[in-house]
């Protein structure tokens, strides 16, 4: 097995979502950097406010539409995510009509639905105005969720958030490694380092996050699998766990060869894992080769990118949950006041009692992908759209 390259306009570090750095820069820096007068508009919002906005935005839309610039279309097949796509299913099971937009011809991730006889317009997920919708303003800022959590006493893994390296090596040297690097703000894994135990590595690391934003997130690397808690409305509805594409050691074949082994018997809806220069480079900052012989028994990560498209894992597992864990989850979704989030956390037995373990929660997301819990490779699915449309009961 040779090592593959990735073409030329692709990005290691952005993964399979790969986007304009520059453009990523620009717009996530200035969310940053006008953070103040984001917080005098949202002192402001309320249910009224949010109305108002809706009335405006269908006013725009007609507007733009009899201009020809802006399409509606009803064919949920054109949906650009399996998230919205899950919401359109469940909203013709309702027999609620639902449209997407297009501008110029091209299919967005924005929506309309027509409730009690009028339009209601969203991105991918609809949630009613009469709920609180201050916390989607700052959750994905990964530098207040981390001001956040520790304010409220919630799990969460030593770090911090800085644009200045001198103060980012600080927290390196304070904290225990391995460390994790990524932008403040962002999405998908993009440009994230996981696995830094030396301070030329993290130097490294940090210029990747750097890429996509000016400002920086570095905290110790918890061990364990991903999970995705998703939150509505004042109950943990689903408890998904995301591992990356892992081998577990038989004392005998290198790594290359047990990659090989597990391209062989994986499971037809995962991807192949794929041996790239950037997943040499995964190993490296593990001490790891291609021609690595592990200690039997031994889990080795392949990528810091999970889920199955990378060729990792997923499952269902809120059933065999620690009932902590889920009161946890709910206290940070109670705390946040919002009625749709998704919390990203990792902890390395969901089953055994968290106090007893080193475990805490990474991100909050203000657009989740429900569509997770609808297709885990393994477990019950959870239909979590059609809890997304009880909302507006």
């Amino acid at each position: 097995m040779s090592t593959k390259k990735l073409p030329k306009n692709s990005c290691p570090y952005c993964g399979n979502n790969p986007i304009n750095h520059a453009f990523c820069y620009t717009m996530e820096t200035l969310n940053v950097f006008l953070d103040p007068v984001s917080r005098r508009i949202d002192n402001v919002q309320n249910r009224h406010v949010n109305r108002l906005f809706n009335q405006v935005t269908g006013l725009f839309g007609w507007f733009f539409e009899n201009l020809g610039l802006l399409q509606f279309h009803r064919d949920r097949e054109k949906t650009l995510s399996d998230r919205s796509k899950v919401i359109w299913e469940e909203a013709e099971k309702r027999g609620i009509l639902m449209e997407g937009i297009m501008i110029l011809g091209r299919p967005i991730e924005q929506h309309r639905a027509k409730i009690n006889g009028r339009w209601h317009y969203f991105e991918s997920l609809p949630v009613p105005p009469r709920f609180n919708h201050e916390s989607y303003s700052w959750m994905d800022d990964k530098g207040k969720l981390k001001n956040f959590f520790k304010k409220h006493r919630l799990p969460a893994a030593f770090g911090g958030h800085t644009s200045s390296l001198e103060k980012a090596l600080e927290i390196f040297r304070k904290g225990r490694p391995p460390f994790i690097v990524k932008p403040r703000l962002g999405s998908r894994g993009r440009h994230t380092t996981t696995h830094i135990y030396s301070e030329a590595e993290f130097i490294r690391a940090f210029k990747i996050a750097k890429q996509l934003c000016r400002y920086v997130i570095a905290e110790e690397h918890l061990v364990g699998s991903v999970y995705r808690g998703t939150y509505i409305n004042g109950e943990v509805v689903g408890i998904l766990r995301g591992d990356p594409p892992r081998i577990v050691s038989d004392g005998k074949h290198t790594i290359k060869e047990l990659i090989q082994m597990k391209n062989k018997s994986k499971h037809p809806k995962v991807s192949d894992v794929k041996v790239t220069s950037h997943l040499e480079e995964f190993l490296r900052r593990q001490n790891l080769s291609l021609k690595t012989i592990p200690t039997k028994g031994k889990t080795v990560d392949l990528s810091e990118k999970i889920g199955i498209s990378y060729g990792g894992f997923s499952a269902e597992e809120i059933p065999i949950t620690h009932p902590k864990i889920i009161t946890q989850i709910k206290k940070a979704g109670d705390v946040m006041g919002s009625p749709v989030v998704g919390f990203d956390f990792i902890i390395q037995d969901i089953t055994k009692d968290p106090d007893k373990q080193r475990w805490g929660i990474i991100e909050a997301n203000s657009l989740p992908f429900i569509d997770l819990h609808h297709f885990p490779l393994e477990g019950k699915p959870i239909n979590v759209a059609a809890k997304i449309w009880d909302l507006w009961q």
